[in-house]
């Protein structure tokens, strides 16, 4: 990830954090919203930071995850970016805090991703594509950023569904139908956020294996949808 602008770094300590008169109105919402999956990361004592971004450029994602330095960058990008706002409107009021939640732990399976040394890695057994005839290699890389994105992508939708079915499972149907609805919305299909795959398996939320934490128990789902994405 390009380096970032780092306005404000908070401590993962406690909800104090949040009155932090630096931050504003909406980048508190977003993070007391999110915070049981926030403090879910520390208690995993996974290297996280948050980081506020002073000035949002065009395009840019409300929230995402960033890797610095072997640290991961939970990444606030709101100031001057209405989607940060658009995107809070556009949720359900009773919904809110479990879908804001799901999405903080879809960028916290990122971050498990890259700090367990996996980041864009397929599974034992499994190949990426070796062969592609296209002359132009530009093309060539772009699909297979495109692949591994998407890998990535469909990892962090199950943690943010796993995450949901362990602390709101009265909401997971209507979280999941959240999920459909963002990931339907692919003007090519394919490509980096193009997770539908992985939504289509989890909409039986008996996939999640047993495991001690939502990074574990998508790993099997995960596998099944990485036979049927490529």
């Amino acid at each position: 990830m390009k380096k970032l602008l780092v306005a404000l770094a908070l401590t993962l300590a406690s909800l104090h954090a949040l009155a932090d008169p630096d931050l504003t109105e909406t980048e508190s919402r977003w993070l007391k919203a999110g915070w049981p999956a926030i403090a879910y990361a520390k208690a995993q004592q996974l290297p996280l930071d948050i980081a506020v971004q002073p000035q949002a450029k065009l395009g840019d994602a409300p929230l995402a995850m960033g890797f610095v330095d072997g640290r991961c960058k939970l990444v606030l990008a709101m100031r001057g970016n209405p989607e940060a706002e658009a995107t809070l409107a556009r949720i359900d009021a009773a919904l809110l805090p479990a879908v804001v939640e799901a999405m903080m732990a879809h960028e916290i399976g990122h971050c498990w991703r890259y700090v367990h040394g996996a980041w864009h890695t397929l599974p034992a057994g499994f190949v990426d594509i070796t062969e592609d005839n296209d002359a132009d290699q530009d093309r060539v890389a772009l699909r297979r950023d495109m692949r591994e994105t998407r890998r990535e992508e469909g990892f962090a939708d199950l943690v943010g569904l796993a995450w949901t079915l362990a602390q709101h499972p009265q909401q997971y149907a209507q979280v999941h139908a959240w999920f459909e609805k963002v990931r339907d919305d692919q003007p090519v299909p394919g490509s980096h956020h193009d997770t539908r795959a992985w939504v289509r398996l989890a909409r039986d939320r008996s996939v999640f294996e047993a495991g001690a934490t939502p990074f574990e128990q998508v790993l099997g789902v995960w596998q099944r949808g990485l036979l049927s994405d490529d």
